[in-house]
């Protein structure tokens, strides 16, 4: 208690509780600085005693430069972070985090989290998210004509799980955070287009460049006294975060059945989520038996952020043969399908939560598509197969943000067989590409002892 009466005090400029120092830091990747799509640019984020990093007021900075001569490129509907096919986390050689398929992931995130207000706005200023034409908002990203660049930028927080754990992450480590972005090839991220298609024949990896990548991280340092208080109140000085971990598996639907078992294999103990989405493999007119006659084209196809229905009718999630959650099947409609996308991100009883426009028919059209009929596939990407399974529903919030699941407790599946069974109406149109992503509670502990980071899945 202070000894002064309260009317001596400025209550508008209080001292400071503790002794700390906030800056700004800067970092370039190691082993490259400018390269071509098909490359690993890797990080190490040095060791700082008693110093945090805050991942959500951290971002990734880089520069795409089109060096073709007369191609245009796209980006899909995710924008330039598409373009990143894996990224890892690994401290003292144990990986902390592996996200795979991330174009395809991030593409799903956004269809289930992003506003058309945000991707016009924000979105579009920082991640490329808008394209030239309103009607293709949510289905296509910027335009990146020949022989220009653009500087792109997305916080970190929607990069790795213990990033995304919503604390301040410490650096008092033995050995450096090592964060490691591996770029997909050039069609990867989104497609190409030219005045004549032939010029799309020299197209390579080089057409893509790669350069100016930074890390820039929002730190804080404590005094030794406030950092010894801090660690003094965890068990053991053991700082432990609570994370979203993302895995993935990948199957194929046959085509033409009338229903398919994917055995999942995960092994968590505490599965928290399953989002899935169906990749056609097949475009074109649909004719009377759900035949298409054009295969896929990776140049001039948004292959990766297209997510057909392909005639579901109804899924469910098994656990050693037995329904959970949902002790009947999900429908498969637009409006159940929907529905379960706005309680996996706290929205269901709001007015405000996003679901995604693919204009020309607005939000229904991205749900109601069963096949990419046109000749290109268009980017369609509102059907997403949502089960959140989290006992205690969490709290609306972005989806790198694990704050947002408070109480919350998942399905333990270590000894267990997973399933997702989909029945489709009459049968399936051509052979489809799913792509599950299961999010599980990841422990992530940075043992006061060893001063490095281990995992407990």
């Amino acid at each position: 208690m202070s000894v002064l009466p309260d009317r001596f005090l400025n209550k508008k400029h209080p001292h400071s509780a503790a002794n700390a120092t906030s800056y700004v830091s800067r970092q370039v990747p190691l082993n490259v600085q400018k390269a071509p799509a098909s490359t690993t640019f890797n990080f190490r984020i040095g060791t700082q005693p008693n110093t945090f990093v805050d991942p959500s007021a951290s971002f990734l900075r880089w520069k795409i430069r089109n060096t073709s001569t007369n191609c245009n490129f796209t980006l899909g509907s995710a924008g330039a972070p598409g373009v990143f096919e894996t990224i890892n986390l690994l401290n003292s050689g144990s990986q902390l985090s592996h996200y795979q398929n991330y174009g395809v992931f991030r593409s799903m995130k956004n269809a289930m989290n992003c506003s058309v207000d945000w991707m016009k706005g924000p979105g579009s200023l920082m991640q490329g998210t808008a394209p030239e034409l309103d009607s293709d908002i949510g289905k296509k990203g910027a335009k990146i004509a020949f022989q220009t660049e653009r500087v792109f930028v997305d916080p970190i927080c929607n990069h790795t799980s213990l990033f995304n754990c919503g604390k301040m992450i410490s650096l008092d480590t033995i050995d450096n955070l090592d964060l490691r972005y591996t770029i997909g090839d050039y069609t990867y991220g989104g497609a190409w287009d030219s005045v004549d298609d032939s010029n799309l024949d020299n197209l390579d990896d080089s057409a893509l460049e790669f350069s100016d990548f930074e890390l820039v991280l929002a730190c804080v340092q404590l005094d030794s006294g406030t950092a010894s208080q801090l660690r003094a109140a965890h068990p053991d000085g053991n700082i432990c975060y609570e994370c979203r971990g993302i895995g993935r598996v990948s199957a194929t639907i046959p085509k033409g059945v009338s229903g398919h078992n994917v055995n999942l294999g995960l092994g968590y103990s505490s599965l928290m989520a399953l989002n899935a989405v169906q990749l056609p493999l097949k475009k074109g007119t649909v004719d009377a038996n759900k035949n298409q006659s054009l295969g896929i084209v990776r140049k001039k196809d948004h292959h990766n952020s297209t997510f057909v229905r392909n005639y579901l009718s109804k899924h469910i999630f098994l656990l050693d043969g037995s329904p959970i959650e949902n002790l009947r099947h999900i429908k498969g409609d637009p409006a159940e399908i929907a529905a379960f996308q706005q309680i996996a991100t706290g929205n269901f009883h709001k007015f405000d939560g996003p679901i995604i426009s693919n204009a020309t028919g607005g939000s229904f059209s991205a749900l109601d598509n069963d096949a990419e009929a046109g000749s290109l596939l268009s980017g369609k990407k509102g059907y997403v197969l949502s089960q959140e399974l989290c006992i205690y529903k969490q709290k609306a919030g972005h989806w790198a943000d694990s704050e947002m699941s408070v109480m919350c407790e998942g399905r333990g599946t270590l000894a267990s067989s997973t399933q997702i069974n989909l029945e489709f109406n009459g049968s399936s149109g051509e052979e489809v590409q799913l792509e599950v992503f299961p999010e599980y509670r990841q422990l992530i502990v940075l043992d006061n002892n060893t001063k490095t980071y281990r995992v407990s899945q």
